[in-house]
């Protein structure tokens, strides 16, 4: 139970360091695998400026209600990709601007800071719809495959890993990342970095110790 209630703050401090980031706002949602069957997520009302762990639910894997509150609309997100990644512990969905604009304009977003190095050469989901049923679900996961994370057009973002931190931490690389390839337009375009030192940055800068320092900095900024 005590290992459950430090999820349920985990996942609120992770909602809440991504709308500080201003990467989550009203709609959004992280989650937590429990075990093979069942997952901790925010509830489909939750504020997501506010989050308390009464606002966090459980769901299993057939995208239904366990515990808590009303599940978001887009759980099968969740359900169908814990159960086609039996290695992805912890995944986020939200819809950030900067990459949502690229790719709803058809812009590539190129590698252009060296955390975008963990970001590189995601997929992208070629629908815009909510993912709110289990075929969606496993249409995502498909697109997702091996990757940390993939882009949904039009629509917004997914992140997994091991823990929360991961997919955090990597959300925000990946819109810092988009927004520095979109302000650059204006310039004629950013030189992207070379493939060599691209793979030489995905290597440093995944480190357990740098994801922290990250969600320690937006951790502490948070007010609510």
């Amino acid at each position: 139970m005590m290992m459950q209630e430090q999820a349920k703050q985990e996942i609120c401090d992770a909602i809440r360091i991504l709308v500080t980031a201003g990467i989550m706002d009203y709609n959004g949602h992280a989650s937590l695998r429990i075990d093979d069957t069942t997952f901790l997520i925010n509830s489909g009302g939750s504020n997501r400026a506010a989050m308390e762990m009464s606002q966090i639910s459980i769901a299993d894997t057939a995208g239904q209600l366990v515990a808590g509150e009303r599940l978001p609309n887009e759980v099968f997100l969740h359900a169908e990709i814990y159960k086609a990644r039996p290695d992805v512990k912890a995944l986020l969905h939200c819809h950030p601007n900067w990459s949502t604009l690229l790719n709803a304009c058809s812009q590539s977003i190129p590698c252009v800071m060296p955390q975008g190095a963990l970001v590189a050469d995601l997929p992208l989901y070629k629908h815009s719809h909510s993912i709110s049923s289990a075929a969606r679900g496993v249409d995502l996961a498909d697109c997702l495959g091996v990757n940390c994370g993939a882009y949904l057009l039009n629509h917004g973002v997914v992140f997994v890993g091991q823990e929360l931190k991961e997919p955090v931490c990597r959300a925000i690389y990946a819109e810092q990342n988009a927004e520095r390839v979109y302000r650059s337009l204006s310039l004629g375009g950013a030189n992207p970095l070379p493939d060599a030192t691209k793979r030489e940055y995905a290597k440093t800068l995944a480190n357990p110790a740098l994801y922290k320092k990250c969600w320690d900095f937006f951790l502490t900024q948070r007010t609510n």
